[in-house]
């Protein structure tokens, strides 16, 4: 703000000083906006948001995860923000004593992860006249095969294994294999 000083000097003998005055002008700098790291985008994975005010360590960040505009109410950054699956709007701004508050800054994050790969069987369906191994396969390392052989939908309650997993149907029956496959970071397929 602005603020003028006037002042005048005494002394017992003397005539009194003239008046003299000063303005004075007080601006505070603004602080930078926040940075995000990493930047907003799409992803195929979850992502560890870091929110920082460069060349301000000691500054308090606020900041929202549901795209409304943070306030001094607004949850207070100590940690990196997890996003995870969907779209995320992260809004921020920075606080310090002696400095304007940042602008309020953004980034959006919009988390897409990829298909697990659909199941594949071998041999393939048939008729077949005896006892015979079917093996589930998925080219998606490390998921998890959900399967039933009653024509049911699987769950992640049906029994299950890896790629490579081995069914024997007996012979004198008809059996409908359904399958699906489950991995963190995927979508199931």
């Amino acid at each position: 703000g602005s603020h003028t000083i006037k002042a005048f000097a005494t002394k017992s003998g003397l005539t009194d000083a003239n008046i003299t005055s000063a303005t004075y002008n007080i601006t505070y700098d603004g602080l930078p906006s926040v940075n995000f790291s990493p930047a907003g985008g799409s992803y195929t994975s979850d992502q560890s948001v870091t929110l920082s005010c460069s060349g301000h360590p000691s500054a308090t960040i606020y900041y929202t995860t549901d795209g409304s505009t943070p306030t001094t109410s607004s949850s207070v950054y100590s940690s990196p923000i997890s996003v995870t699956q969907g779209t995320t709007t992260i809004k921020a701004f920075a606080t310090e004593s002696g400095y304007n508050d940042s602008s309020v800054s953004q980034a959006t994050y919009t988390i897409d992860y990829p298909n697990c790969a659909t199941p594949t069987f071998s041999p393939a369906s048939g008729t077949y006249t005896s006892t015979t191994t079917v093996t589930i396969n998925c080219s998606t390392s490390g998921a998890t095969i959900y399967y039933t052989t009653d024509g049911t939908d699987p769950t992640t309650s049906s029994p299950s294994g890896s790629d490579g997993l081995q069914i024997t149907l007996n012979s004198n029956g008809t059996y409908t294999i359904k399958a699906f496959a489950v991995k963190s970071g995927y979508d199931d397929s």
